[in-house]
């Protein structure tokens, strides 16, 4: 899976509805003037945000796209997954595609390791976030990810310091 132009727009599409949230329904040439992004690209998109019940339509003068859910109620990774699919940075990942060398693999848990962060992080930033800028996607939990990130090293120190003993107990 890769970040496409598609995910892009889809989700700079999304902001923009945040940012409005709770006002009229916005319409595409709205989105696409203030986002810049080509009509007929976004319609597309709008239509999959649609399907996958992320976004409502409103038909008619006066009519657009609003949000479904409140902002803080949907993940980057709901937006990425609803326009791109499911979420695999390799083939080996993804259940659809088949790996030629699956068993046996001495990456694949690596990779799998990245993958699940990945989603972890997409899934951790709302559309509420994105709409307050970068920033505010970040700010209010850089303490508990700083924390999470020193628990991590410490588990990597500990497991290391384990492997030295061992290999020191070996004769």
């Amino acid at each position: 899976m890769r970040i496409t132009r598609k995910s892009d727009y889809g989700l700079r599409a999304m902001v923009e509805l945040a940012r409005r949230y709770g006002g009229a329904p916005v319409s595409i040439a709205e989105i696409a003037t203030a986002q810049r992004i080509p009509d007929p690209f976004l319609e597309k998109i709008m239509q999959e945000l649609k399907a996958a019940g992320l976004i409502a339509a409103t038909p008619g003068r006066g009519g657009g796209y609003s949000l479904k859910r409140p902002p803080e109620a949907i993940s980057v990774r709901e937006i990425v997954e609803a326009l791109e699919g499911r979420l695999a940075l390799v083939v080996c990942l993804d259940p659809a595609l088949k790996c030629e060398i699956e068993e046996g693999c001495p990456t694949s848990k690596f990779w799998e390791l990245i993958n699940e962060r990945f989603e972890r992080a997409l899934e951790g930033i709302t559309l509420a976030d994105l709409a307050g800028g970068f920033h505010a996607a970040t700010g209010g939990r850089r303490d508990h990810r700083a924390r999470e990130r020193e628990r991590e090293r410490e588990r990597e120190r500990e497991e290391e310091r384990g492997r030295e003993r061992r290999r020191r107990a070996v004769p």
